[in-house]
């Protein structure tokens, strides 16, 4: 599931933790897809990281994103700090297809 751009208005702020948590392409390549930035800043954002974005682009975007997530981006740690923090119980950590691992 793609996303919709970061609104222009967020973009300055934010364009400090796009460099943190997107460490390879352009950080502004990052931010035309606003789910996969918010879960890429729940899994390697530090506090400061995370609150910023939370209160900028909303707490309802952290549950949309839990509740729809880029398969093989989260950790079995950062799956359950989020759930823990919105007090929804976890659902199976969701995992990438492999072709490879469907032939074994």
């Amino acid at each position: 599931m793609k996303g919709k751009p970061i609104p222009p208005i967020y973009r300055s702020a934010l364009l400090p933790v796009a460099r943190r948590v997107f460490w390879w392409g352009q950080p502004e390549d990052w931010m035309q897809d606003v789910i996969r930035f918010t879960a890429q800043v729940m899994v390697f954002g530090d506090w400061s990281d995370t609150t910023l974005t939370c209160r900028l682009l909303s707490p309802s975007l952290f549950r949309q994103v839990l509740a729809q997530p880029p398969p093989g981006l989260f950790d079995p740690k950062s799956w359950s700090f989020w759930h823990h923090y919105f007090q929804i119980t976890p659902p199976p950590l969701p995992r990438r297809f492999s072709i490879c691992s469907s032939l074994a």
